[in-house]
């Protein structure tokens, strides 16, 4: 069986997805495209190679019986109401992060989930980083005993090229070509709930443990933006582990090649690079390394959707679904009341 997916909203990110389908075509095909521009539609279409069906309303998608499961890849604001009527629709769906705006959507996308029976998965791409799911693995063996430490890095500084009109040097330029993400109403914030996202659901699935307090603070050094363009997160869990989150869109994570985690425990460390893993147990001057084959943010995508579509074809959970999704939601949302009131936030 061949599962026939939707993709709904064809902006930017939908690139990678499309090369992450194409590489599942083996078990699923993408048969049609819900956007508000047939040009982005038309975009897509010759990414893919092939004609699909273009819907203007994703509503129509979902009631034409035309797919089994969608890929929603919409700007954060519209993430509730596509989630639940797909849901409804009795779709499978994965969706990009963040899962939504606030907690009280998170209850309504959880009840339309488990009404329905679907599978959902949250797109949280980077846990398909081998340097991630490896040291999952070690920590889930005792490979450091208690871990007391974990840090989470998600940086990028933002330079743009040289403008070649000179009458522009000085003015500063657009952050975003998509208008929607300088909206804080349409983004639900700044940085942190955008590409902060990832060392969030990141920092939860190395950690494993249940949080309990949040502190944060955030600033806004390099980009013309109303919120954040830097986040540092603390976070304390029930069993004593310290979470650590630092994500910017200002200045770049530690290293020549940027850390992406660290996790700190009773016998040793281990530390991970997109393409690099390394473990240093207590007493040992130098760090055992595993290189990894180059993989980019897109590779992460292509991985999870495969996982998507195993997880429809043999009948499990995802990696991450609604709980892991609301937990990293919580988390950002906590952070956000902790700098406006200035406290630790208990969650």
């Amino acid at each position: 069986m061949t599962l026939q997916i939707g993709v709904i909203g064809c902006g930017g990110i939908t690139r990678a997805h499309i090369e992450g389908w194409k590489q599942s075509a083996s078990r699923a095909k993408v048969v049609a495209f819900a956007d508000v521009s047939e040009a982005a539609m038309a975009q897509r279409q010759a990414q893919l190679g092939y004609d699909v069906t273009f819907y203007s309303d994703y509503h129509k998608l979902l009631a034409s019986g035309e797919v089994d499961a969608v890929d929603i890849c919409l700007p954060h604001h519209l993430h509730k109401e596509a989630i639940v009527a797909t849901a409804q629709a009795g779709k499978h769906l994965m969706t990009e992060k963040p899962l939504c705006l606030n907690l009280g959507e998170a209850a309504e996308i959880e009840a339309a989930v488990r009404a329905s029976g679907i599978t959902m998965m949250a797109s949280h791409n980077q846990l398909f980083f081998p340097a991630v799911q490896q040291a999952k693995k070690m920590i889930l063996k005792g490979s450091l005993g208690k871990i007391y430490m974990v840090h989470s890095y998600d940086c990028s500084a933002r330079d743009p090229a040289l403008n070649p009109d000179k009458s522009k040097w000085g003015e500063v330029p657009a952050v975003f070509k998509d208008a929607w993400r300088t909206d804080p109403a349409k983004m639900g914030g700044g940085e942190l709930i955008d590409t902060g996202y990832h060392p969030t659901y990141r920092l939860l699935f190395l950690a494993g443990e249940t949080p309990k307090e949040v502190t944060s603070m955030l600033g806004t050094y390099r980009l013309p933006l109303k919120e954040e363009d830097t986040s540092e997160v603390l976070v304390k869990f029930e069993d004593g582990m310290i979470g650590h989150i630092f994500t910017s869109w200002a200045v770049r994570a530690p290293g020549a090649r940027p850390i992406l985690f660290s996790v700190m425990g009773e016998f040793g460390q281990l530390w991970g690079e997109r393409n690099a893993l390394y473990y240093q147990p207590v007493g040992f001057n130098e760090p055992a390394v595993v290189e990894y084959p180059p993989q980019s943010g897109a590779g992460t995508i292509a991985a999870e959707i495969d996982h998507f579509v195993d997880a429809i074809v043999n009948g499990y959970e995802p990696l991450h679904s609604v709980a892991e999704a609301t937990d990293t939601l919580r988390i950002i949302l906590a952070a956000y009341e902790s700098v406006d009131g200035s406290r630790t936030v208990r969650i």
